[in-house]
């Protein structure tokens, strides 16, 4: 059995996003070629803090993701990286972006001036502007709701990686999972396209958890088979039936409704076997499973629901059209568990 725990194009998108906006600030990786570096004035030349403080403001301020910061925040971050390290490192970051080293350093110092969502909005500006390939949306709109406790710890793991290459997989997710990133994504891309409904609005909020906890069982990925997971995972995945049970149109009330109760004939059976489990081992976990997919069965069989494959497709287009495949992960969920959801016939 296989649990589908992908939010693919969003992630895609979001990985996108954080590798442009580390290679905008991070220091170049070397492949053995020369890299140009900035020419230095000996530690003998700096009269002191004012000195390094103006140059700091001048270089760092001249381009890049600190351009948009006021002077008095660029003197902040300036006096900040030069208290924890040194004239030289502070210029060298000044003018050639944090090395892998200084990633932890240079995060702190954002953090300590309260610049790093500023610097993190005009990153996403600055690599949306600059690279064709990056999706076009509103970078205060993605970051609505983001606070500098999502983002530092992105942005030491984006700087901590030579040349802003960026990290995937199981590594972004955990990264993203406690930050509201991945539905503004998909709800900013629909708004900048004009095509962010009533409906897909309020969808995206209630779906939010849903795309969280995905992310956030990354044990789920491959060929999982870990009914608590599945439990937690579908208990919140109902709320989000249910929701749909009452805002979707006229024409699609009885099928979402009838979704919704299989979905809770399925998030039950999950939760009651878990609740039986007798030990936390593998055995255990496969009796639970098996429980589980047994009441599955017998629940759907027992409501009829001969009409439930055809019901959740139409109830699956309808999310789609109005917010895109990538929001349809919900439906993904039923994947595994035969044909009660997913097949006709």
């Amino acid at each position: 059995m296989c649990l589908l725990t992908r939010a693919v194009a969003p992630t895609i998108v979001m990985v996108t996003l954080l590798v442009l906006v580390a290679g905008a600030c991070a220091a170049p990786e070397s492949d053995g070629a020369t890299v140009p570096t900035a020419t230095l004035a000996p530690t003998t030349t700096i009269v002191g803090f004012d000195e390094v403080r103006d140059r700091f403001v001048a270089d760092a301020g001249a381009d890049g993701v600190l351009e948009d910061l006021a002077v008095a925040d660029l003197g902040c971050v300036a006096q900040a990286l030069l208290e924890a390290s040194g004239p030289e490192v502070v210029l060298s970051i000044s003018t050639q972006g944090p090395k892998p080293h200084q990633a932890e350093m240079t995060v702190e110092a954002l953090v300590a001036c309260g610049v790093v969502v500023d610097v993190f909005r005009t990153g996403l500006a600055y690599s949306m502007a600059n690279d064709p390939g990056a999706p076009t949306v509103d970078p205060d709109c993605v970051l609505e709701g983001v606070t500098a406790d999502h983002l530092a710890p992105i942005l030491v793991t984006q700087f901590s990686r030579p040349g802003g290459v960026t990290v995937d997989g199981s590594a972004m997710n955990a990264l993203l999972v406690d930050t509201p990133l991945m539905a503004n994504l998909i709800r900013c891309s629909l708004e900048g396209a004009g095509l962010l409904t009533p409906f897909c609005d309020g969808y995206l909020d209630v779906v939010d958890d849903v795309l969280r906890l995905v992310m956030g069982q990354g044990g789920l990925e491959g060929d999982s088979e870990d009914p608590v997971a599945y439990a937690s995972l579908f208990d919140v995945t109902e709320g989000v039936f249910a929701w749909l049970a009452t805002n979707v149109p006229d024409d699609l009330r009885g099928a979402a409704v009838l979704v919704h109760d299989a979905v809770i004939v399925t998030s039950e059976a999950f939760a009651d076997a878990v609740a039986g489990m007798e030990g936390d081992g593998p055995e255990a976990r496969d009796t639970a499973l098996l429980a589980a997919i047994s009441r599955i069965g017998a629940g759907l069989e027992n409501m009829n629901a001969v009409d439930l494959p055809a019901a959740t497709n139409r109830l699956r287009v309808h999310v789609a059209d109005q917010c895109g495949q990538e929001s349809t992960i919900v439906f993904d969920l039923f994947g595994g568990f035969g044909a009660g959801f997913t097949h006709e016939g």
